[in-house]
């Protein structure tokens, strides 16, 4: 299972909500137990979460995580690093990624807030 995840289109920087990645697939009989969330900028490598993620509504499932992204810089692409602990015994302990760029240059479309 790849630990990369891509938002297949750019989110304009007002624009907020939850991500949901399944993984059941990588889980087998284990679920996911805690889940810990961080951001950073994609090029400069500097720490953004506290603008690009809002850990106190980050959450998850037995079997989906769930970020929630907000923000960001018009341009700048960022990376949502969730590390991710199972059930297991011993538990497993695997980081995922979450890449997405910030463009206040598209059209606005239904739903999308």
């Amino acid at each position: 299972m790849d630990r990369l995840f891509t938002l297949a289109n750019p989110k304009p920087s007002a624009s907020e909500g939850f991500v949901n990645i399944g993984l059941t697939t990588w889980l087998g009989t284990e679920e996911i137990s805690s889940v810990t969330f961080t951001a950073q900028n994609f090029e400069t490598k500097q720490s953004e979460t506290a603008i690009v993620i809002d850990t106190t509504k980050c959450t998850n499932t037995s079997t989906i995580i769930k970020p929630f992204i907000q923000a960001g810089t018009d341009g700048e692409t960022y990376l949502v690093t969730m590390a991710v602990t199972t059930n297991g015994s011993p538990a497993t302990i695997e980081i995922f990624y979450l890449k997405f760029k910030v463009d206040d240059n598209i059209p606005d479309q239904p739903n999308f807030y």
